[in-house]
């Protein structure tokens, strides 16, 4: 990448040569007259921020006739003083001069130089002349411009690539007013900048005098894409490609570029394939190119299929291989330039026979000699060579297809399934079996004397069976013989009437069991009570502390036999009180179930006594008020029984009301009274009240055997076919086990005096002269009130429904009654006048004045407008005829003179 700088003409730089002198000589001056003038400054130049504030003191150690401070801002006059301030708070002015002057033999002064700056108002970096992606290896310019900054040839412009510092460039420029500056910088990127963010930042340097740090502004950052041409990956795809002769191999063509860049195989002229992965064979083309392109260029990698090949083979031989001889093995290899065989190798199996170090020729046959044993029959024999690219690194491996052999082989028996001593039991038949190995497969007979032969692998033997038999296994390779010697043995057997399976014992008792065996040779008799612990001897004294499962071994050289015995511990039932307590409640008019549980070995049966002949056989016991008072739970196994008692007594609750059994009347006072028949050990700790799931009353009540408690009700009409009911929570003497006793709920019917609806029953009915309407009166009441009109002294009427007219009497009176009481309403009929009809009539004839003057202004017009309706303009006399009058058109109009009376008419 280049770096940016700025390019001067040859008179602008003549013109700066000038003003650096020009400067020079006036700075020499200026030293001269301050080395002459005898006053001091506190400092020598001055940085100040714009609008910011200065000041700097001016003294002098001589007599003078006055000294003071020239400036467009913050002047002081001249005065005595040795020490005058030139302050100014907010300094504005760019181009300030200030001196301090002083009259000593003459006048002479010492200007202050003031540098005021200002940081830019914004930075801001940009691309000349390009909108998109750059391209890789081209040139192009990055311009950053800087506004409104002071003084700009104390200026500074940094380039930074992410965070790494490019370039950096001072101003030209010289103004100490603010002014807008820009700066160009040249970059030529390349792939790996695609992406970067470029950024240019401004910074003043103010010198010594200036702020510590310098003032400065750094532009966003520019993101920059960069396109580049694709690069093949060589390291993926060489310049040769080998292929076996008979696979297909799959090359891939990798290419890097931006934008991403598409590939193609060219095959030949015609034949292209678009695709990153090609899969070769030897039927491919031997010169093949890989294309990758995008939109910056095309880049092409040319490579060079060759196809290799290589075979296994015996040499001189077809048949099956006999175990043990020598064979030779023959490997050829076709080799094609530009490789070198560097190693040929020979496997059988996975396992490397041979490494050979060959040479080069094009043509290479290589021999290996194998003498094959059993193992090797149907074994996989392969050859690899090791190629080498010439002049590089890269190689290439070729591997032959496999070779299997068969291999034949002498039969060999099988020692371990045929052993040379053979038992067998007195009384029992055995077979021993012969198998063998060998290729071809072989054939077996047993030969059990001179002239016994047995043609099958199985040989049943007993004890008439002669002491040697001899296994014979032959094939077309050979023979193999294999004598046995049968031996007749017997095995332990285990008296079993004497040792049972299971013996029992009691807890906290001994017993002792025997284990007897017969056998020949005689038995050893060993107990095994768990993993290391052993008995040598017939006899074992069990007890509880015995694990549950011994064994007895009898072993002699025929075999071992074991008698696994279970010890089996006797425990007496114990029932469980937690769960079945001595003392059981039940309400009355309920059922309860109580269970009866009971552990025990063996597990115990349950059974329950209710009398003297009444035995129930089950753990669940259902109890109600028929129960006997006094039932036994009973547990019972082998090793014993147990009885528990338990006491059944009836709870009882009930509710009804006091000295009532009609219904009640809304409004009047009743008793209600809760009985409660208690039974110890339960104490009862509160009773409540309750109607329709809402509690009422709560009290806390004492403990004697029968408890009758009473509640005042006052029923509404709402409270009819209400439910109540009374409950008792009950605690057990001497624990926290409570129960609760809920009486039966008492329904109660109440009945109320009727109230009539006033809604569909006003106090004020009007009926209109000459007509009928019906009122209705609707009572509410239980039990039904009936319903009466009064309508006189002895006119009464019997139903809801009364029709009224103006022959009715001004007053009626509406009754409803029942059992509980009666109300009555009065209701008043105004006799109206009806309207309607005079109302109609006027209608009427408004209706029929209406029209007449509608037909006769209808009829006026009709005749003026409908019958004759003529222009007498333009109309002119007929020569033929005086009386008609012709308009210009072709019908004449027919004309009649009037008079001047017809006319007035």
């Amino acid at each position: 990448m280049q770096k940016g700088s700025f390019s001067l003409t040859i008179p602008f730089r003549i013109f700066y040569l000038l003003f650096l002198g020009f400067g020079f000589l006036c700075f020499s001056q200026i030293a001269g007259a301050q080395a002459e003038c005898p006053v001091q400054l506190s400092q020598q130049r001055v940085v100040v921020r714009y609008n910011g504030s200065v000041a700097v003191n001016c003294s002098t150690s001589v007599s003078h006739k006055g000294m003071g401070w020239e400036s467009s801002e913050g002047a002081v006059p001249k005065t005595s003083n040795s020490l005058i301030i030139w302050r100014v708070s907010h300094l504005t002015e760019w181009e300030i001069q200030p001196s301090c002057y002083i009259n000593y033999e003459r006048q002479c002064l010492i200007e202050l130089p003031v540098i005021i700056y200002k940081t830019p108002d914004n930075v801001s970096i940009s691309i000349v002349k390009r909108t998109g992606p750059m391209i890789e290896g081209q040139q192009y310019e990055l311009q950053c411009d800087v506004q409104n900054v002071a003084p700009v040839h104390n200026l500074t412009v940094k380039w930074y690539k992410g965070q790494t510092l490019l370039d950096q460039t001072n101003a030209i420029k010289y103004s100490r007013t603010p002014v807008n500056e820009t700066v160009l910088l040249l970059i030529r990127p390349d792939r790996d900048d695609d992406g970067a963010q470029y950024r240019c930042e401004a910074e003043l340097d103010l010198g010594a005098e200036g702020p510590q740090y310098p003032p400065n502004k750094t532009s966003d950052f520019l993101s920059i894409t960069v396109y580049s041409k694709p690069i093949i990956n060589e390291t993926k795809l060489p310049s040769v490609v080998p292929v076996f002769r008979g696979y297909s191999e799959e090359i891939v063509c990798e290419a890097e570029g931006n934008p991403k860049p598409t590939i193609s195989w060219i095959l030949g002229t015609n034949d292209i394939v678009y695709n990153e992965v090609l899969t070769i064979s030897e039927s491919t083309p031997e010169y093949v190119s890989c294309v990758a392109e995008n939109s910056v260029g095309t880049t092409t990698r040319n490579f060079t299929v060759f196809i290799q090949d290589i075979s296994i083979s015996t040499v001189n031989h077809t048949e099956p291989m006999i175990a043990g001889e020598q064979y030779d093995l023959q490997c050829s290899i076709k080799y094609v330039a530009p490789f070198k065989i560097v190693d040929v190798g020979w496997y059988k199996q996975n396992k490397n026979n041979i490494i050979e170090t060959i040479k080069t020729p094009d043509i290479l046959t290589y021999t290996v000699q194998i003498r094959p044993n059993r193992a090797d029959n149907g074994s996989q024999f392969w050859c690899e060579a090791k190629l080498e690219a010439e002049g590089t690194q890269r190689t290439s491996t070729m591997k032959s297809a496999n070779l299997s052999i068969t291999v034949h082989f002498k039969p060999i028996i099988n020692e371990t399934k045929l052993p040379s001593t053979v038992p067998v039991f007195r009384g029992y038949s055995e077979e021993i079996v012969c198998e063998a190995e060998g290729n071809p497969k072989p054939t077996i007979i047993w030969i059990l004397g001179t002239n016994y032969t047995v043609n099958n692998e199985t040989l049943t033997i007993s004890e008439s069976t002669p002491e040697y038999v001899s296994c014979v296994a032959n094939n077309s390779v050979g023979t193999t013989t294999r004598k046995v010697k049968v031996f007749i043995q017997v095995k332990p057997i285990i008296n079993e009437t004497k040792l049972p399976s299971v013996v029992p014992v009691f807890r906290g008792y001994s017993e002792e069991i025997v284990c007897e065996a017969e056998g020949n040779p005689k038995p050893t008799i060993i107990w095994i009570l768990g993993t290391n612990y052993t008995v040598n001897n017939e006899t074992l004294t069990i007890s509880e502390s015995t694990p549950e499962y011994v064994s007895c071994v009898a072993e002699n050289s025929v075999g071992k036999t074991t008698r696994k015995v279970k010890v089996f511990i006797q425990v007496k039932p114990i029932i469980n009180e937690t769960k079945l307590p001595s003392v059981v409640p039940v309400f009355r008019g309920y059922s309860k179930e109580i269970v009866c549980e009971a552990e025990g070995n063996p597990k115990p049966t349950i059974s329950w006594i209710l009398g003297t002949n009444d035995i129930v056989y089950n753990e669940v016991l259902t109890i109600s008020e028929s129960t006997p008072e006094n039932v036994s739970c009973v547990a019972e196994n082998s090793a014993g029984k147990t009885t528990r008692q338990v006491k059944v007594f009836i709870q009882d609750i009930s509710i009804r009301t006091v000295n009532h059994t009609e219904p009640m009347i809304a409004g009047e006072q009743y008793d209600l009274q809760c009985s409660i028949k208690y039974v110890a050990p339960f104490k009862i700790v509160d009773v409540g009240w309750y109607k329709q799931n809402k509690n009422n009353i709560i009290e806390t009540i004492k403990t004697p055997d029968i408890l009758t408690y009473t509640v005042q009700i006052r029923p509404d009409k709402a409270d009819n076919g209400s439910h109540f009911w009374c409950e008792a929570k009950l605690e057990a003497e001497g624990t926290q086990r409570t129960s609760t006793m809920k009486s039966a709920n008492l329904s109660i019917t109440v009945h109320f005096e009727p109230i009539i609806n006033e809604n569909k029953l006003p106090s004020v009915v009007p009926v209109f002269r000459g007509y009928s309407e019906e009122i209705v009166c609707e009572a509410e009441g239980n039990p039904k009130p009936t319903i009466s009109w009064i309508l006189g002294t002895n006119d009464i009427v019997y139903n809801e429904v009364l029709t009224i007219s103006e022959s009715t009497p001004e007053y009626v009176t509406c009754v409803a009654e029942n059992s509980a009481g009666k109300t009555t309403r009065q209701v008043n009929m105004v006799l109206k006048e009806d309207y309607l009809p005079l109302i109609a009539g006027l209608i009427a004839v408004t209706v029929v004045f209406i029209s007449v003057i509608f037909i006769f202004i209808y009829s006026i017009y009709y005749k003026t407008a409908k019958m004759g309706h003529y222009s007498l303009k333009d109309a002119k006399p007929s020569a033929q005829n005086g009386d008609i009058a012709q308009n210009g058109k072709h019908s004449p109009i027919p004309m009649k003179k009037f008079s001047q009376s017809d006319i007035l008419a």
